[in-house]
Order: structure tokens, then C-alpha cells, then sequence
């Protein structure tokens, strides 16, 4: 599972396997350990499954999702070409 973005305690990864669906991410909360996931489509940015976030962390992953699109669409295409990332920090 590779970590795509950081922003404080949220942890945006994807799943390797997910790759032949649509664009997406799944968040989880750090400060709590690992727990159930949040599912987000990229396009439109929307949620389709809901894990561990409140509503207020979700409505601020859901914003930071989309001010920073175009660097985590890029991350997910470096891993889906084979390319090693790094997670970007998100602001």
C-alpha cells in the first residue's frame, strides 16, 4: 500500500491491485493507529466509502484532495509506471 500523501495525521495510500479502477485514494487517521479506511474517488472527488473519519476530517480531505489533484494523480501514474515515490506533503 503506498503512501501517496501525507497532511499531518491523515495518510492518503492506494492499493496496488486497485489500480484498474478508477482513480482513488483511501485515507486513514495515523494518530489512532490503522483502522477502517476512507474510500474517495478522484473524478469527481466524492466519497464512496466511509471509514474512520469524522465529518470534519472528511470535509478537509475531500478540500485538500482538491487543491492538490494534479500532484497525487501524478504520484498514482509514477507508481502505476513502476516508478518508486515518495508521499508528498500536503498543505
Amino acid at each position: 500500500m503506498p503512501k501517496i500523501a501525507i497532511y499531518k495525521y491523515l495518510v492518503f495510500y492506494i492499493v496496488a491491485y486497485d489500480l484498474k479502477e478508477l482513480y482513488h485514494l483511501h485515507v486513514i487517521k495515523t494518530r489512532k493507529g490503522y483502522g477502517n479506511a476512507d474510500k474517495i474517488w478522484m473524478d469527481p472527488v466524492e466519497v464512496f466509502d466511509r471509514g474512520d473519519l469524522t465529518n470534519k476530517e472528511l470535509l478537509l480531505v475531500l478540500k485538500l484532495i482538491e487543491n492538490n489533484e494534479a500532484a497525487i494523480k501524478n504520484q498514482i501514474a509514477k507508481f502505476a509506471k513502476g516508478e518508486k515515490i515518495k508521499p508528498v506533503q500536503l498543505y
